[in-house]
């Protein structure tokens, strides 16, 4: 069930990444509507216009803030790899535990 719900998220940021980026709406002048016909796609939209990722210059009108979107998916990764730096200390740590047993 989680796999599932990771998937459709996943396919949910794909789709309103892809209509920035085919669309080069990287500015105020370049702004175009986003369709939005599902709840995922809706809130990964809300969580960029949250995160001033994403900017609305007039109702249903948004750009994409490039340079914040590429900071947004470096944190986001610099955190992955946190997590799994920090999985892996436990996992030696339970290892070392249980040999010395």
């Amino acid at each position: 069930m989680a796999t599932s719900a990771a998937a459709v998220i996943a396919a949910a940021r794909r789709r309103v990444e892809r209509q920035f980026f085919d669309k080069d709406a990287f500015s105020p002048d370049r702004a175009i509507a986003i369709d939005t016909p599902r709840f995922a796609q809706q809130r990964f939209l809300d969580q960029l216009k949250d995160e001033n990722v994403v900017h609305e210059i007039e109702p249903g009108r948004y750009w994409l803030d490039l340079k914040a979107y590429e900071e947004m998916r470096r944190a986001r990764m610099i955190a992955v790899f946190k997590i799994i730096g920090l999985l892996i200390i436990v996992m030696v740590c339970v290892a070392v535990v249980n040999s010395m047993r």
